[in-house]
């Protein structure tokens, strides 16, 4: 069987365009990972923030709360380049931001109260919140969103409607 030029044309161009979607969408979702795990990375500050107020010298108030600033900033535009790519995807980083800052509220308000004789040193009745079972639950999330299945995507969607948790 013999191949005329325009068929041997047609299959280059066939395989180079199969080949070049392949490499943009391996791109694409690698960016998106990256994406993903910085923003995670950022929520997992501010839990971080219940030890360092802990650990803190009082003089060093303002830029605990300077850096608390700078989280929430952080925090704010990954939202919002997270809702570029995905509403769905957006919903369940802000229940993850709500869930971390709801878990360390009290243990951040009653370490600003204390002053430790030994900075950092727990006292009976310290909380240190968890961060890990919210974090679970965003990155199935962002599994379904970069799974090439329709219907992990799907599922995402279900989870993350626009409902009231």
């Amino acid at each position: 069987m013999n191949l005329t030029s325009t068929e041997v044309a047609l299959t280059s161009v066939a395989v180079a365009a199969f080949t070049g979607l392949s490499a943009y969408l391996s791109v694409k979702r690698d960016r998106r990972r990256v994406l993903y795990g910085q923003a995670v990375q950022e929520v997992l500050k501010w839990n971080e923030m219940v030890y360092r107020v802990r650990r803190r010298d009082p003089s060093e108030d303002r830029e605990l709360i300077h850096a608390f600033h700078e989280i929430q900033e952080s925090l704010s535009y990954y939202q919002a380049w997270i809702a570029s790519e995905s509403k769905y995807l957006d919903r369940s980083y802000l229940h993850l931001v709500k869930s971390i800052k709801a878990d360390s509220k009290k243990p951040i308000q009653e370490a600003w109260t204390q002053v430790r004789q030994i900075p950092g040193a727990p006292l009976p009745g310290d909380v240190d919140p968890d961060p890990q079972k919210h974090v679970t639950v965003f990155m199935r999330d962002v599994r379904s969103h970069l799974a090439p299945w329709f219907w992990r995507r799907l599922a995402l969607a279900y989870r993350n409607r626009e409902v009231t948790r």
